[in-house]
């Protein structure tokens, strides 16, 4: 689907629905990477915007299906994800860049507090 979009070869709408949702579920267990981690691993979400957005991919077979799924895992995330950055250019970003998880290791707890001054539960683990 995002192939058709010319988002590249080698994108699968249905790999990066699963990495949303592993990722996902990986933040509802308490995020227990490294921040630079965190945005890298939120780029999935970003795929699949450009995807979501394409002109060209809203009248392909499942596309509904397909958004449908992608509203139900954001869903979980905006459940998940309840603190708030503060980024230099927020328009810049969609809205799962402005939050994370509430929970997380100590390493992404500590570069929160570092680099955003944002406080989370730290999980054991």
């Amino acid at each position: 689907m995002q192939m058709n979009a010319g988002l590249g070869e080698g994108a699968s709408a249905v790999r990066d629905l699963a990495s949303w949702k592993g990722f996902v579920a990986a933040c509802a267990e308490g995020y227990d990477d490294v921040l630079h981690e965190y945005f890298h691993d939120l780029r999935v979400r970003d795929a699949i915007e450009r995807g979501l957005v394409a002109e060209s991919l809203m009248g392909v077979e499942g596309f509904g299906d397909f958004c449908r799924a992608v509203r139900a895992i954001d869903e979980i995330f905006r459940e998940i994800a309840t603190a708030p950055i503060s980024l230099a250019d927020p328009s810049a970003f969609s809205w799962w860049h402005h939050v994370v998880p509430g929970r997380g290791g100590e390493n992404f707890a500590d570069d929160l507090r570092h680099h955003f001054g944002v406080t989370i539960h730290i999980i054991e683990g």
